[in-house]
């Protein structure tokens, strides 16, 4: 898992704050990423019968995201291939992920799916956000510490 360190363009938060989960919120997304979404739950749909709850929330993200050219995407949000640090609010743990295609998706080198509670929980959102969430094992608040590198940020808008 790659370390995240913070760079003088690197955007970060301190501890985990409670009030104002962004559970009904709508998220931001690039026009290049919704359109790679799309196509992937278009192919995700064929072959899940019913399809798992992910597939279904990140639906129901999408519908409600607020859609942007990427060279409007803040340097604070995440997107896919972001390198984002994050903290479990209940039990404090720190963990940094690359949110990714499932193709690439390798969690012991730190590369999240998409197709995950998690990646389409932290899709959209900006540091500082705290998240409510379902997951299976129960709801949980992840809140967003910092960006370790977004593809936007660095004007590389198709990785």
């Amino acid at each position: 898992m790659n370390c995240c360190k913070p760079l003088t363009d690197t955007f970060s938060t301190g501890m985990c704050k409670m009030s104002n989960p962004n559970k009904y919120r709508a998220v931001t997304i690039s026009e290049y990423d919704y359109s790679r979404l799309q196509e992937l739950l278009l192919v995700a749909n064929q072959f899940a019968s019913p399809p798992p709850s992910y597939i279904r929330h990140l639906e129901t993200e999408l519908l409600r995201a607020k859609i942007v050219p990427p060279d409007q995407i803040p340097p604070y949000l995440v997107t896919m291939n972001t390198q984002v640090k994050m903290t479990d609010c209940k039990t404090g743990k720190q963990r940094v992920y690359t949110l990714v295609f499932p193709q690439d998706a390798d969690l012991e080198e730190g590369k999240l799916s998409i197709l995950s509670d998690l990646g389409v929980a932290i899709l959209g959102y900006s540091v500082g956000d705290t998240i409510e969430w379902e997951f299976p094992e129960g709801t949980k608040q992840i809140q967003l510490d910092m960006i370790c590198f977004q593809p936007e940020a660095t004007k590389h808008y198709e990785l």
